[in-house]
């Protein structure tokens, strides 16, 4: 929980770069554009000379910058977008392209997951330990947003296959491996994305479908049971890109809090569920992330799971 914190905090300290394009004028040059925008991306760069030099990179196609061409759309900040946690990819820009490139409404991505998972449970009994691990994990996701790009609803859905689990304890019968069903899961939110503090808020439902296991069973000597969970959560959450090295990255972190659940044991689970994300993302259609997920739940017993995954996204459109 306090590592968790920690990140939370440092996202306000880092800062956005979502992409940003102008248009060229008659009698424009290089230095005349880097000094018309530095305004927009003042917290990034001090020196107009070091961002003409950024602008001349993202634009490889202007060729004559003493002389580039009349109405081109050109880039003046890094095409990342962050909205979206580095699932949005910025189009490439042709001659004479129109504004409306950029207002792109929707976009859609699909993304390949592996993660694993400790989890502690304690009894009056005792505590006992098992593990769940998730080689493969495959989901979908979109993004919408206005022109404007301040309002956004944005969505996924994944589903996960397990490996076999195994649980410790003192009792022998929970010392062998078994089967766990696969787990699903879903989101939609709405984020709203502040230009001032260039910081992103969003909020929603989630739902996961969770195998726990009739742990305080286990104990008195019963046979390793599966337990399906069906949860429901309220979500908050923040979203802040920032710039290593000329790296695009993306750091988000959300809180989810249950109010409703069901499961086929004695007694369904409450509590709350943590996230960290972190993505790097190239220019490109593809994105790379790590992610940490923490539950805090009371049921049949107090539960606590640890999952740590990584991933690649790629956006389809």
């Amino acid at each position: 929980m306090k590592l968790f914190l920690i990140f939370f905090l440092l996202i306000f300290a880092n800062l956005s770069f979502a992409y940003e394009v102008d248009k060229i004028n008659a009698g424009d040059n290089l230095e005349k554009i880097a000094k018309r925008n530095l305004g927009r991306v003042w917290m990034k760069y001090s020196d107009p000379k070091e961002y003409a030099k950024d602008i001349k990179k993202w634009n490889p196609k202007i060729v004559d910058w003493n002389n580039p061409p009349k109405s081109q759309i050109i880039y003046v900040d890094y095409p990342y977008d962050v909205y979206a946690a580095g699932t949005t990819w910025a189009p490439a820009l042709g001659l004479y392209e129109e504004p409306n490139e950029f207002n792109r409404k929707l976009s859609f991505s699909a993304f390949y997951a592996s993660s694993f998972g400790t989890y502690k449970e304690i009894t009056s009994e005792q505590t006992v330990n098992s593990g769940q691990n998730f080689p493969v994990t495959l989901g979908l996701g979109f993004s919408s947003t206005n022109d404007e790009k301040e309002h956004f609803i944005l969505g996924s859905a994944y589903w996960a296959q397990s490996s076999k689990g195994k649980v410790t304890g003192n009792s022998t019968s929970a010392t062998s491996e078994f089967s766990i069903p696969g787990e699903i899961g879903f989101n939609l939110y709405y984020q709203y994305y502040l230009k001032e503090s260039l910081l992103g808020i969003y909020s929603g439902y989630d739902f996961e479908k969770l195998n726990t296991f009739n742990t305080s069973e286990i104990v008195s000597g019963s046979s390793v049971v599966n337990i399906d969970n069906k949860i429901h959560y309220a979500t908050v959450g923040l979203s802040q890109g920032f710039s290593i090295l000329d790296l695009k990255m993306n750091v988000k972190a959300s809180v989810s809090k249950t109010f409703a659940s069901t499961t086929s044991g004695s007694k369904s689970l409450t509590g709350m569920k943590y996230i960290l994300f972190y993505t790097v993302k190239p220019e490109g259609r593809f994105s790379f992330n790590m992610f940490y997920k923490h539950h805090e739940l009371k049921g049949p017993t107090q539960l606590s799971i640890d999952r740590i995954g990584f991933s690649v996204g790629l956006l389809v459109f």
